[in-house]
């Protein structure tokens, strides 16, 4: 028997991408026997790991064709994070650039992972004469202004009850409150090292947050740097198809039209 982790676990793995990557537009659903004679498998073991994975909601049963099998609601769900997060990185560097040319600011867009919010774009052509950047890749603490927004915002309320369930009681009131202060103005600030500070708005898609950005930077936080990242945030927003889910979220906060982006 194979040990936990050894090269049986790895193998079974290996099968499974292969099987999944059967599914194409054009061959949207498949029986076992069509699997099997495609990966070059057993047709009882392409069975049992398409039972498998259907018990595990990867794959379903196709209603069209009872013996055939197509991609379940696990996996539409993980190919709709998957494509949102390709559609965000497209449509936010425009919007970026332009929110760091008019503030002067480096400004950072993270998106969540699996510890935390992950920066995933910096844009870095503001004017100061002090260049500050913040390495893509970077996970970014919970209780960061990028993480509170994730914790009042997303549907993902498993992951923030495992969070505040790691803290002490009076640290979790502490983010608490804290979170509760972001839902109420659609901001976040935090103070960073070095006399920095950072103020972080939400980007949603049609349904859930599904990014962040952020001004980095020594920074007062006045009406126009407020405005000018929250026009930036309603931007991206706009072009996610997120305005609707916006209002929804945000009754307080009226969206703010973004003025015609600058050509990169």
């Amino acid at each position: 028997m194979a040990s936990a982790g050894g090269t049986g676990d790895i193998q079974a793995v290996q099968r499974v991408g292969q099987l999944l990557a059967l599914f194409t537009v054009n061959r949207p659903r498949l029986t076992a026997a069509e699997a099997a004679a495609l990966v070059g498998l057993n047709r009882s073991t392409v069975s049992r790991y398409f039972g498998s994975l259907a018990l595990a909601g990867f794959l379903e049963r196709s209603h069209e064709e009872p013996t055939a099998y197509e991609p379940g609601p696990l996996l539409l769900q993980l190919g709709a994070v998957a494509q949102g997060r390709r559609r965000v990185l497209d449509l936010a560097p425009s919007h970026m650039r332009r929110l760091s040319r008019e503030t002067g600011l480096t400004v950072v867009l993270s998106l969540w992972g699996s510890a935390g919010p992950v920066v995933s774009l910096v844009s870095e052509i503001g004017t100061s004469p002090i260049l500050i950047t913040v390495r893509i890749g970077t996970v970014l603490e919970m209780d960061s202004a990028q993480g509170k927004l994730f914790l009042h915002f997303s549907r993902d309320r498993h992951a923030a009850e495992q969070y505040l369930a790691s803290l002490s009681p009076s640290e979790r009131r502490r983010v608490e409150a804290e979170v509760a202060e972001v839902g109420e103005v659609g901001l976040s600030r935090a103070d960073a090292p070095m006399g920095m500070s950072i103020l972080a708005a939400p980007i949603f898609d049609d349904h859930d947050i599904a990014a962040t950005v952020a001004l980095v930077g020594k920074l007062d936080v006045d009406t126009t740097i407020a405005s000018a990242l929250g026009r930036a945030a309603h931007g991206i927003t706009q072009d996610m198809g997120g305005s609707a889910h916006w209002r929804s979220v945000m009754p307080n906060q009226a969206p703010v039209s973004d003025p015609a982006v600058e050509a990169s």
